[in-house]
């Protein structure tokens, strides 16, 4: 059954959502890029107070395509306990290359780590097998400009379930996110997506470094609850 995220950027925001909580709570510093990362000390607190009440994920921000700065700060994520550390990997001559120098961290990484590739860039057409072979155990689709395009005015639905097919076919955990709006719960529901990732739609005016908005949280899991997603 697909489940629900949603991305946090502080303790006062994990605390808003006491009474709602996501089946996985994301944590990422959205100021800071795509994937822009909370400070150490910040994932620390905030995962202690959650208490494993949820799971939870933290990004490791906007990094370069080079496994010695990548390889790293998976390990330093690791030493938290987040239950899954998430890595964009961005549009770059390098990637391949990465992904192939990656496979010695990831199979030795105490945590499990989740690609995040970027349906507003391009990538090599075999991009999640690659990811399943570098040892990445889960892939999820989002977007890295945040200039109010989603997830689908980049992928069709046609590219959606293709994407989310391929990842099941090799045993990933999938996820759809980017910019996604409450109602397109009514289109990716049915898509097979293990978990549908939302921040913008939980924030005022959909602008995702304003403080999240409880209220939009209950809204939307309402929604989810009527396909059977939320827990």
């Amino acid at each position: 059954m697909t489940k629900w995220l949603a991305s946090i950027q502080s303790l006062d925001e994990a605390k808003d959502l006491e009474t709602c909580l996501p089946d996985i709570l994301d944590l990422k510093d959205p100021s800071a890029g795509a994937l822009g990362a909370l400070a150490i000390d910040d994932i620390n607190a905030i995962v202690r107070w959650l208490d494993k009440r949820c799971l939870s994920s933290a990004t490791v921000g906007d990094l370069m395509m080079k496994s010695n700065v990548i390889s790293p700060v998976i390990f330093q994520w690791a030493e938290t306990d987040l239950d899954y550390i998430k890595v964009g990997l961005f549009e770059d001559i390098e990637l391949e290359n990465c992904l192939v120098q990656l496979k010695a961290t990831l199979y030795t990484a105490p945590k499990p780590v989740i690609a995040v590739i970027f349906a507003d860039q391009s990538y090599p057409d075999d991009i999640v097998d690659l990811v399943k072979q570098a040892g990445f155990v889960g892939v999820m689709v989002d977007t890295a400009e945040k200039n109010g395009q989603s997830l689908s005015s980049h992928w069709s639905a046609i590219d959606i379930q293709r994407f989310v097919k391929s990842a099941n076919d090799k045993g990933l955990i999938c996820g759809l996110a980017g910019a996604l709006r409450i109602e397109d719960i009514d289109s990716l529901a049915l898509t097979g997506a293990d978990y549908l990732g939302f921040r913008s739609a939980l924030c005022p005016d959909r602008q995702r470094i304003n403080h999240l908005d409880v209220s939009l949280a209950i809204k939307l899991e309402k929604r989810l609850a009527e396909f059977k997603l939320a827990s």
